[in-house]
């Protein structure tokens, strides 16, 4: 029993961390930075439903710019922000719905999330969604 531990808890401490923050935007590695902060798992999303996750702009003490959000997704699957720039001083968490066509093939399906800054350096962060059949 004890061996069967030992190797379960070793192949846990294999596998990868879920990391949910995008690379640093703005000015990485300094205080006048952001990153974006998306869901761990999204929820599976049945065909022709919509799904709404949060996505976060997470700044550095430094960063007063607004940050433009974008979002590319394959085709079938549709997606639409709340509000698409996200400023100083207001709400950082903007929602993001999901909408599978009624015909999009069922898996996972890869949409790239980008914040762009007024200035400085865009950043990227994929987000999988699984599309199920209905």
């Amino acid at each position: 029993m004890r061996k069967l531990f030992a190797a379960a808890a070793a192949a846990i401490a294999l596998l990868p961390a879920a990391c949910n923050k995008s690379p640093e935007g703005g000015t990485p590695g300094t205080a006048n930075s952001f990153q974006l902060s998306l869901p761990v798992i999204p929820n599976a999303i049945k065909q022709g439903d919509t799904e709404t996750v949060k996505i976060k702009v997470d700044r550095g003490k430094d960063f007063k710019g607004a940050v433009k959000l974008s979002a590319k997704a394959p085709d079938k699957v549709s997606v639409d922000f709340d509000r698409s720039t996200v400023k100083d001083g207001e709400s950082q968490e903007v929602n993001l719905s999901i909408k599978p066509a009624a015909d999009a093939p069922a898996g996972d399906h890869k949409i790239v999330i980008t914040g762009t800054p007024d200035s400085g350096a865009a950043t990227s962060k994929d987000l999988t969604v699984k599309v199920v059949a209905k």
